[in-house]
């Protein structure tokens, strides 16, 4: 499997865990459920790069004077509060909820004070913050409350699943192809090769339109017609149907109308 698809994997994988929590932490009783909603604009960004993100917390469903956690996830930029001309720094606008304010940073927990009467809201200011390398379907800023004065057996109930900060993190441009396809094939034997157009960090990359074609080092070989990626693609594309008919050693080439080529690792073919 290729590595940029892995790691994709592993950071979607990191992302459901956080959605699984939020689901656990849930289900059942609504009482479970932390009080108010949490929005992040923007909620879609490309990987890799720097964005100053508002997150607009409402009590919605009832007041909450009490202690708000909220999680910045790995692969992000570490929030703080030392300096403000530095990345990832963090600074708390009450509006409506008056004397709400962050008490503290711990690692990646932000830890607010938080005084909100019913219906009114606040922000969180995440500026200069590196959106990670890797992109997910939804990278979840973990959201969770607890009333003052409650014991401290009582746990932070998360928000609901619906009602947490989310920001989807794409591929950003394309800077090359990626090809997977077999390294041994019998003569006259159809197979098959895929080809992703990624970004400079192994993501499939956002908006790619082009076209791709397919050739060989066997002069006879039997290749599919070239294929215009559409939106539906996102980037990726299997092309079927390549028979190689010289046995040796021979080397399938992708190049698409934008400039970009990759040739494959030698390709061992056996007589039929």
């Amino acid at each position: 499997m290729a590595a940029g698809m892995v790691t994709r994997m592993r950071g979607t994988a990191l992302v459901a865990g956080l959605l699984v929590l939020v689901f656990a932490s849930t289900s059942g009783a609504a009482a479970r459920v932390g009080i108010g909603r949490m929005s992040v604009t923007p909620n879609r960004v490309s990987a890799g790069t720097t964005n100053d993100f508002s997150l607009s917390y409402i009590a919605d469903s009832a007041p909450l004077n009490g202690t708000m956690l909220v999680d910045v996830p790995r692969g992000w930029t570490k929030p703080q509060q030392g300096d403000p001309a530095a990345p990832g720094y963090v600074e708390l606008q009450s509006a409506g909820c008056v004397g709400t304010r962050i008490s503290g940073i711990a690692g990646r927990r932000i830890v607010i004070a938080t005084h909100c009467p019913r219906r009114h809201l606040f922000r969180l200011l995440y500026h200069r913050a590196d959106a990670p390398q890797i992109s997910a379907d939804g990278y979840v800023f973990l959201t969770q409350t607890r009333p003052a004065g409650a014991p401290k057996k009582v746990l932070y109930r998360p928000l609901g699943p619906k009602k947490q900060p989310v920001v989807r993190v794409r591929g950003s441009t394309a800077a090359g192809l990626f090809m997977t396809i077999t390294s041994v094939a019998t003569a006259g034997i159809p197979f098959g090769a895929t080809v992703r157009i990624v970004d400079r960090f192994g993501n499939n990359a956002a908006d790619y339109a082009g076209t791709m074609t397919l050739t060989s080092s066997d002069p006879t070989a039997t290749l599919p017609a070239p294929y215009a990626y559409a939106p539906k693609d996102v980037s990726q594309h299997t092309f079927p149907g390549i028979v190689l008919h010289t046995p040796g050693t021979q080397t399938v080439t992708a190049t698409d109308s934008n400039g970009f080529t990759i040739t494959s690792p030698p390709i061992t073919v056996s007589p039929s």
